[in-house]
């Protein structure tokens, strides 16, 4: 009897919960049609079939992993993935478990049902997100809010002649609205929005999220047009499709960008006013004495510690909170963190310099990292070494499957019902292959014995950039940002002003550094690179100073 793993989803949480259990209902009736055993039933609610990682589905798969069923079981295909590569890779998993998926829609899935289904499935989550930015043109068109609430505003609740609520009413909120009208006349006479969000927790005004209120909260970011200071709908005007948004193919986080000008969809609604005109100009006027500077120089660290120091307590970055003194950002902007101690930028350089020269090269520490390199090593090779008779094995067998085809077709056979297959063999195949081109080369895997000397070059390298003139510091800093990961800043035990700094940084990055690739023509063998993998002895690697 075959064992079989039930799944069910839904998409949002406008969706009815019940959907999910008239989903069960039905996959249970063709399970005991089939005579099939249910091992498990699992289900996502309000998840997004593009969404890869889900509960339920993470549970089903597992199920099939470990042998524990033969079946996955779903209403449809897009249930459980509408992503083309997730849909692949599923599949994938499932065969190499000897399981299959059966939907009530499709049957048993093959190669060709995820291929198909995959195709439409993209279509429809393209063709739907145009459907949805029509639909909220036309709500801009029509005067109403087409997206979420902003700060100053409250929902009208109406309702149209078909009885269904009518979206994207406003109306100000005098509450909020004052508030609004505060931060702009503030800004306007020369407050600066730190200043403005540290009286604004100081007072109890809960922000926009109904927390705590940060400077970036307010002034936000120019391009974006984000930010209680860049809101147009102040100044009663409806700004629809600043932003794109689509999701990162690796780590399926939704990532933003702005949209050119011509993008923009707008309309006045002088109702929602409630920034006057002149107010708003004052305030961009300012606001325009910071835009201008060439972009090299507004990304170009202007200190050697900049961005690579962060609160030992709070996780925040450490600032620049007065004249060449390092501080919380997060205690001087929001007044959140009790960290209050302060280090003057040229200690913190001079401690840090020393440091790293004088501890990150101890005898004792070399040694046991290379100890812990030549162990990994040796595990790495081994590693390698059996999952490439593993794949050598799996590409004899598709070649023999391959010279099978090829034989049943040359002997008369029609070759329509081979051709799905044929081109899964040669995608397989191809795959293998090209993973066994781009392995690493064995002896590589070692860690040469002149590493801690090209580290001591790169540490006197950096001491020499430093000293040397300003102009020669940008180099320093590359070469600093290669060596450390962080610095944490807290107060020194029993000495209130004092500050402890803690180096963070990847020891085995760190003695790779200065590694050359070898010319054209010489042998690897005498600088090679170590190849490294994650486990004890390699995580990142803390200093006191």
């Amino acid at each position: 009897m075959s064992r079989v793993v039930l799944y069910a989803r839904y998409s949002t949480d406008k969706q009815s919960s019940a959907s999910v259990e008239d989903q069960f209902r039905l996959l249970r009736q063709r399970a005991e049609r089939e005579g099939w055993a249910i091992v498990g039933e699992h289900a996502d609610h309000a998840i997004s079939g593009t969404v890869r990682d889900r509960p339920g589905l993470n549970a089903c798969m597992a199920a099939i992993a470990s042998g524990g069923a033969d079946l996955l079981l779903a209403e449809s295909i897009d249930r459980i993935s509408r992503d083309q590569e997730d849909q692949a890779n599923i599949y994938k998993h499932v065969r190499i478990a000897r399981a299959q998926i059966v939907t009530l829609s499709e049957g048993r899935i093959g190669a060709i049902h995820i291929g198909m289904s995959g195709t439409m499935a993209a279509l429809y989550i393209e063709q739907l997100g145009e459907k949805v930015r029509r639909g909220q043109i036309g709500v801009v068109a029509d005067g109403r809010a087409p997206g979420g609430m902003s700060y100053g505003y409250r929902v009208v609740r109406q309702f149209g002649d078909d009885g269904e609520p009518i979206r994207g009413l406003r109306e100000v909120d005098p509450e909020q609205a004052a508030i609004v009208l505060r931060i702009f006349t503030e800004y306007a006479d020369g407050k600066g929005p730190v200043a403005i969000a540290k009286q604004l927790n100081a007072e109890g005004v809960l922000s926009p999220r109904r927390g705590l209120w940060r400077a970036n909260t307010i002034v936000g970011n120019r391009k974006r047009r984000n930010g209680i200071l860049h809101n147009e709908l102040y100044r009663g005007r409806i700004l629809y499709n600043r932003q794109s948004f689509m999701k990162d193919p690796d780590t399926r986080k939704r990532i933003s960008r702005p949209n050119a000008k011509e993008e923009l969809v707008e309309n006045d609604v002088p109702a929602l006013r409630i920034v006057p005109e002149d107010l708003w100009q004052r305030v961009h006027d300012r606001m325009g004495l910071y835009v201008g500077r060439r972009p090299e120089a507004a990304r170009r660290p202007k200190r050697l510690l900049s961005g690579l120091m962060r609160c030992g307590q709070c996780g925040g970055s450490f600032i620049i909170v007065s004249t060449d003194r390092w501080g919380c950002g997060n205690r001087k902007q929001s007044g959140t963190c009790a960290n209050g101690v302060t280090i003057t930028n040229g200690s913190a350089e001079a401690r840090i310099l020393s440091a790293l020269k004088r501890d990150l090269l101890h005898p004792d520490v070399v040694a046991a990292y290379l100890e812990e390199l030549r162990i990994a090593a040796a595990d790495a090779r081994r590693q390698l070494i059996r999952a490439g008779a593993s794949r050598d094995r799996r590409i004899a067998e598709l070649r023999a499957e391959e010279e099978r085809i090829a034989d049943a077709v040359a002997k008369g056979m029609p070759p329509e019902p081979y051709i799905a297959r044929a081109q899964a063999i040669v995608a397989e195949r191809s795959q293998l292959e090209g993973e066994r081109d781009s392995l690493p080369d064995l002896e590589r895997l070692v860690a040469h014995p002149s590493m801690p000397d090209r580290y001591r070059r790169r540490i006197e390298k950096l001491h020499e950039l430093i000293n040397t003139s300003e102009a020669l510091r940008s180099q320093g800093r590359a070469i600093l940002e290669e060596l450390v990961d962080h610095i944490a800043v807290t107060p020194r035990h029993n000495d209130k002003r004092g500050a402890d700094l803690i180096l963070h940084g990847d020891l085995a990055a760190i003695l790779q550094l200065d590694t050359k690739k070898p010319a054209q023509g010489k042998s690897p063998a005498g600088d090679c690179t170590p190849t490294l993998v994650a486990g004890v002895g390699f995580e990142p690697t803390t200093f006191r100073l």
